[in-house]
């Protein structure tokens, strides 16, 4: 099933374009916009920003997302404190099926992280870390305004991560394994 899947998914990719087709720059081709930067307010709430950078001016069918984050997460194991730093960045291929860069869209990509775990009480000045690399396949969808280029896009994947991240005392935060991302809301501005 997994298989049929990630088989069926990069079919949709490979028959959708071109990934390095250029616009014809004397034609408003797609929305009329050439980059848009976006932010999640909902997850700054939770020390957790998310954001991204897109570049939508090569193919008017898709674009190139640049996403990152980052998550401050306390956490306790075994009665010990720990803070959990994340930084992660990213990049994606999405293809719309919308001339527009509009409604619904199939990605691609790669996210890297890197983690770093600092303790607290018994653990307190002693820290940890490690990276994790995910390669993700997923759907989302986007609403863009073609005058005021005030848009919001929501986002699933899901695929496979390579790595682990430990913690100070020598135990496992994250592994290699089953990976997923999912951009409830990001609200953004294209220019």
């Amino acid at each position: 099933m997994k298989k049929t899947l990630l088989l069926l998914t990069l079919s949709l990719f490979i028959s959708g374009g071109s990934l390095l087709a250029q616009s014809d720059s004397s034609a408003v081709q797609g929305n009329g916009k050439y980059y848009g930067v976006a932010v999640n307010p909902v997850l700054a709430l939770f020390d957790w920003y998310s954001g991204e950078f897109n570049i939508w001016s090569l193919d008017r069918t898709a674009e190139i997302n640049i996403p990152f984050q980052y998550m401050i997460n306390p956490f306790n194991i075994n009665d010990e404190s720990f803070d959990l730093n994340v930084f992660s960045i990213g990049i994606q291929y999405r293809k719309f099926f919308d001339e527009d860069q509009d409604g619904f869209f199939v990605q691609a990509g790669l996210q890297y992280f890197n983690a770093i775990t600092t303790g607290k009480g018994t653990y307190a000045g002693q820290s940890a870390g490690g990276n994790v690399t995910e390669l993700l396949f997923g759907i989302g969808y986007r609403m863009i305004s073609k005058s005021t280029g005030l848009f919001w896009a929501a986002s699933l994947s899901a695929g496979k991560g390579w790595g682990s991240v430990e913690d100070p005392s020598g135990q496992s935060v994250s592994a290699s394994g089953f990976a997923y991302d999912i951009d409830i809301l990001k609200i953004g501005y294209a220019w």
